[in-house]
């Protein structure tokens, strides 16, 4: 019966009611120490058991004091040393238990720790004995308080409090040996501390000896041009509030913007003075130097050496084109040689034959007693002889043998007056133009005229026609005026050419082909100019070299457009100032000695001289 009416008590319960809604005020010691608990990672068990010791067990009144064990112990011997009076000189941190985090506190931590200083001394709050006999001094401390947490309160005030932060060390290190060799622990510390003054956030820190060249010189860069927003309004010394009238407060501000700015400028200085102390000191920078100066001196080497590669090749390549010339100039040289021995074999072979001629004229001259029937006539029958055989060429000359031993006395008579009266002929009007007669009517009529001209050309005359036609192309003023002139003034014979004679002549020139007259021209004076050389060698060296004649040959070979073109820049290149001209010129040249060079420039020299006389006197003429 008794355990069933245990069970039936047992089973009795009440309704419990709904839960209801309600508004907490974040306030009260139960509060403080719940927060305090959440901060400290606590159980609230756990947080009313360590704080039973502080509690007053025989007293529950909500205004009872409630110590907060935070991580700042407030020293009530210093709030207590404080005098209200003099709040420049206070640690507002400090007062407030905010003296480990300092400038790093948010507002919220401020306002909390404010919350907690004024439950614990505001003078309405102070119950115990001691607090109420001295109620002047929790005041005071109440006072420091509240004047702190209105500067700390107050971001532009704050921001006034935390740039003359008494906390702050602004020591700078020196420049020395344990600066160099403590490097990053030495000044990491100060570019820490002074980073909180900085505009622009991020700051680049100082890094360590293995950071890379482009994080140093970013750091540099930035702490060189460091903006910082310190400003020294806490210190002005003046107060602005306490001025009597307008003119006054202008003055203070006016002093206290003087002080400021030279506050300011000091700790810019002091910046720029410990960049430059860890600048010097920083041992990355004296490694960078040396990196640098070793990479400047490989690409200075690489130079060196890539230039020395490309000389040498340069030099391979100018060997490989020397040996070519030279390979060149020796197949030209022999072939000149060879072609010199042909020259002189034929040109022996036709004087033997000409000599064989001569002798068969005069042979068959002397069979007819020279054609004279006295003494006295055949002297000048011999003399006739002689004259024929030296003005007659060796066709003209053969020509005339075979005609004569075919012939009989009377005919070969004929011929040889005939012969010799042309030979006459032309031998007094050649003398008459030496003599300077232009006279035509003083000179005798002849059959063999060609075009106008009564005088043949000669294959010296159609040389220089040649070359005068180059050096006067079409469009040139008075152009056949300008290459008569250049005839006169530059042939060998006395002979005065008229524009009508070059016209015609070149017209005839043309019929024939230019270019094998031109060709001819040049064998012609070749052939005619190695005669007359080898002729006065004869006489004056009887019994000189035989190598003579090929050194002949060899300066009259005749230049090419490519050696005409050598020459040219050659003589550009080399000045006449310059020691050994022709021997370089001559070396540029294939083929070509230091004589042919100069002989050559003398005569480009002579046409060019040639031919601004000939315009002078034309020009002088019209």
């Amino acid at each position: 019966m008794a355990t069933s009416i245990l069970r039936c008590e047992s089973l009795v319960i009440s309704l419990v009611s709904p839960p209801i809604l309600k508004t907490v005020e974040p306030i009260g010691k139960w509060f403080e120490i719940c927060l305090y608990s959440v901060e400290e990672d606590e159980t609230y068990n756990t947080n009313v058991h360590s704080h039973n010791t502080i509690i007053d067990k025989n007293c529950y009144d909500h205004d009872l004091e409630v110590t907060h064990n935070d991580k700042d112990e407030i020293s009530e011997t210093y709030l207590r040393s404080l005098d209200p009076k003099e709040w420049k000189s206070q640690d507002h941190y400090a007062i407030l238990g905010l003296k480990s985090i300092r400038f790093r506190a948010d507002e919220e931590q401020i306002k909390r720790k404010y919350k907690q200083m004024v439950l614990k001394y505001h003078p309405d709050k102070s119950t115990r004995e001691k607090e109420r006999q001295n109620i002047e001094a929790v005041e005071s401390m109440f006072t420091c308080i509240t004047k702190a947490y209105e500067i700390l309160g107050s971001s532009q005030k704050r921001k006034a409090y935390d740039s003359v932060d008494p906390s702050f060390d602004d020591y700078i290190p020196p420049v020395c040996s344990n600066s160099k060799k403590n490097f990053f622990q030495l000044f990491d510390v100060s570019f820490r501390s002074n980073a909180r003054f900085s505009i622009t956030q991020p700051v680049p820190l100082l890094g360590d000896e293995n950071s890379s060249y482009e994080d140093v010189e970013h750091f540099y860069n930035f702490w060189y041009n460091f903006e910082s927003w310190r400003e020294f309004s806490y210190l002005d010394e003046e107060d602005r509030d306490k001025a009597e009238n307008r003119e006054e407060r202008r003055w203070m501000e006016k002093q206290n913007k003087i002080a400021r700015q030279k506050r300011k400028k000091e700790d810019n200085m002091r910046i720029r003075q410990l960049v430059d102390n860890a600048y010097c000191c920083d041992p990355r920078i004296k490694k960078f130097k040396e990196e640098r100066k070793e990479r400047k001196a490989a690409l200075k080497k690489a130079k060196v050496e890539a230039a020395k590669a490309a000389r040498e090749e340069r030099e391979r390549i100018l060997q490989i084109e020397l040996n070519k010339e030279q390979k060149q100039r020796e197949t030209l040289e022999k072939e000149e040689k060879d072609k010199a021995d042909r020259i002189k074999r034929e040109r022996e072979e036709l004087k033997k034959i000409l000599r064989k001629e001569r002798k068969i004229f005069r042979e068959i001259c002397k069979g007819h007693s020279y054609f004279a029937t006295s003494d006295d006539e055949r002297i000048k029958g011999m003399e006739e002889v002689e004259t024929l055989c030296f003005n007659l060429t060796l066709n003209q000359l053969k020509v005339l043998n075979d005609d004569m031993s075919k012939g009989n006395a009377e005919s070969n008579h004929a011929l040889f007056r005939s012969h010799i009266e042309e030979v006459l002929v032309k031998l007094q009007r050649m003398k008459l133009h030496e003599n300077g007669s232009t006279n035509q009517d003083q000179l005798p009529k002849t059959e063999n005229i060609e075009g106008d001209s009564w005088i043949p050309w000669k294959g010296e005359e159609e040389q220089l026609l040649v070359k005068a036609v180059k050096v006067f192309p079409p469009g040139t003023v008075n152009r056949w005026e300008c290459i008569a002139s250049f005839l006169t003034v530059h042939g060998s014979q006395c002979v005065k050419r008229t524009s009508k004679e070059v016209i015609a002549k070149v017209k005839a020139m043309q019929r024939e082909g230019f270019d094998a007259r031109k060709v001819k021209a040049n064998k012609d004076a070749y052939s005619s100019f190695s005669k007359s050389h080898l002729k006065d060698f004869k006489t004056n060296n009887s019994d000189g070299p035989s190598d003579h004649e090929s050194n002949i040959a060899e300066d009259l070979k005749p230049w090419t457009a490519q050696e005409q073109k050598l020459l040219e820049k050659a003589l550009k290149t080399y000045p006449s100032s310059l020691p050994e001209r022709w021997d370089r010129i001559a070396a540029v040249i294939p083929g070509r000695s230091k004589k042919e060079c100069l002989r050559r420039y003398k005569e480009l020299a002579s046409l060019v001289k040639a031919k601004r006389a000939v315009v002078t006197t034309i020009n002088s003429k019209n």
